[in-house]
């Protein structure tokens, strides 16, 4: 499985495929039991492995948000981030008109886990946080699968805005989020069963991802 620089690359299959799996083994918190995790052609053994983490940007199907500003929110994934910093992230992952509509803007505070803001908002701001450290890698496990059309296609749009600026690694079900990915490995059982470009292999009507597609339009 290769995995190209400032491209979108989309991991996709059922429940317990091996998605997951996959970018944990990408960020070193397992160890492959054969075969190597390179990078740039190097083992991934051979780098500080926290140095390594702090240029991912990781968004979870469930963010997790403190009790604090939104502005605190933020920082707490790059403390050291200037006004400017917080002004291009916000307006990457699509969070400044929301923000005009909070009663004290960046310096509103939350609640607990971010009880004051819906779903779609809190995703915006969990990728608003990912992208404040400005990754190389950015990696969105599931990060559209419980959110409505709209709050999806604000996500999407963000999404399409970083290509070509990171490496972008999509764990995806609702195959929607998938459609520009530059290419996509469709996992079964912890194996790659179908890879190629998501316009290739949604015309192969036997193909494993047609086939998903097929199910997730019905």
């Amino acid at each position: 499985l290769k995995i190209s620089k400032n491209g979108m690359t989309a991991l996709v299959g059922e429940s317990g495929a091996g998605k997951t799996t996959v970018v944990d083994l990408v960020l070193g918190l397992y160890a492959p039991d054969e075969g190597a995790i390179l990078i740039d052609g190097h083992n991934l053994d051979s780098f500080n492995l926290t140095s390594f983490r702090l240029r991912v940007g990781y968004v979870p199907q469930e963010p997790f948000l403190f009790d604090l500003s939104v502005r605190d929110n933020l920082l707490w994934s790059a403390p050291d981030a200037t006004e400017s910093d917080l002004v291009w992230a916000c307006k990457l992952a699509n969070v400044e008109k929301f923000l005009e509509q909070l009663p004290e803007g960046v310096d509103t505070q939350l609640g607990d886990r971010g009880v004051r803001l819906s779903g779609g908002q809190r995703q915006r701001l969990a990728l608003a946080r990912a992208l404040l450290r400005k990754p190389d890698v950015l990696v969105l496990d599931e990060a559209t699968s419980a959110l409505d059309s709209e709050s999806e296609r604000s996500i999407q749009a963000a999404v399409e805005a970083l290509t070509n600026q990171m490496t972008i690694i999509v764990i995806a079900h609702r195959l929607s989020t998938v459609r520009q990915a530059d290419y996509v490995y469709v996992l079964s059982e912890g194996t790659v069963v179908e890879e190629g470009p998501y316009s290739e292999l949604a015309q192969q009507k036997e193909g494993r991802l047609a086939s998903m597609i097929r199910q997730q339009t019905l």
